[in-house]
Parts: C-alpha cells; sequence; structure tokens
C-alpha cells in the first residue's frame, strides 16, 4: 500500500501526531502522579505496581514515540497494544463496579480498547514505508 492519493500522507501522520499525543499525555500523568497511580494499581491487585507503573509507563510512552516519529512503528506499535491488553482488564474492571465507578471504568476500558485497535492499524502499516517519518523499522 502506498499513500500516494491527494492528502493520505497527510492523514496519516496527522493520526500518528494525534495518536502519540493521547499516549503520552497517559503515560505522563502516571507518571507525574507516581505515587497515586501505583496506590491505585495496588488498590486493583494489580502484580509489582512499584516496578510495573513505571516501567509500563515509559513503555506506552515510547510505544507512542516510535509511531510518531516512524522509527520501528511495528515494535512501538506492539508495545502499546501489549500495554492496553495487560493493563486494561486489570486497571478498569467495570463489570466489578456499580453506579457512576461502573460507568467510569466502562469508559476508560472502552478508551483503552480504541487505543488498542489504532495500535492494531499501525502495526498493520508497518511494513509500508511511511511518508514524513525516519524510515527505521524492521521490515
Amino acid at each position: 500500500m502506498a499513500f500516494e492519493a491527494t492528502g493520505t500522507a497527510e492523514a496519516l501522520l496527522a493520526g500518528r501526531v494525534l495518536f502519540a499525543l493521547v499516549l503520552g499525555y497517559l503515560a505522563f500523568g502516571n507518571l507525574q502522579d507516581l505515587s497515586g497511580t501505583i496506590a491505585y494499581a495496588e488498590s486493583k491487585g494489580a502484580p509489582a505496581p512499584r516496578l510495573m507503573v513505571p516501567v509500563t509507563s515509559l513503555t506506552l510512552l515510547a510505544g507512542g514515540v516510535a509511531i510518531l516519529v516512524g522509527a520501528y512503528p511495528a515494535l512501538g506499535a506492539l508495545a502499546v497494544v501489549g500495554f492496553l491488553i495487560g493493563v486494561t482488564p486489570v486497571m478498569h474492571d467495570f463489570w466489578n463496579e456499580t453506579g457512576m465507578e461502573r460507568e467510569n471504568q466502562q469508559f476508560h476500558f472502552l478508551k483503552n480498547a480504541g487505543l488498542a485497535a489504532g495500535a492494531v492499524v499501525f502495526l498493520s502499516l508497518a511494513s509500508t514505508p511511511w511518508p514524513y517519518a525516519l524510515g527505521v523499522g524492521l521490515w
């Protein structure tokens, strides 16, 4: 697949920028309030939260940067998908909640599902040269 039709290169770039901004916002939010994020992860029974919260937040950030700049985008997309698959059912288990907390957790669960879908799309495009990208990758 080539990005030769009018506007497709710019559309892909805009999508990469917006996607990376959202991931960066989420990752920086976790890291800025590290003690609060760790406490929340502990309350959800997440494994080794003192280690995993910073590691997974940095993984999310690195995945977003890789997609943004087009350097190893397949690895970046896999990092994002791995983060979201691992974190989402543990941290946003809406089925165990009631009332407004159920709605809040369901919103975050679905947001993460949408982000995972976007990462899968970027993964599917990783073998195609991206315009406006560094162009470094595994294939």
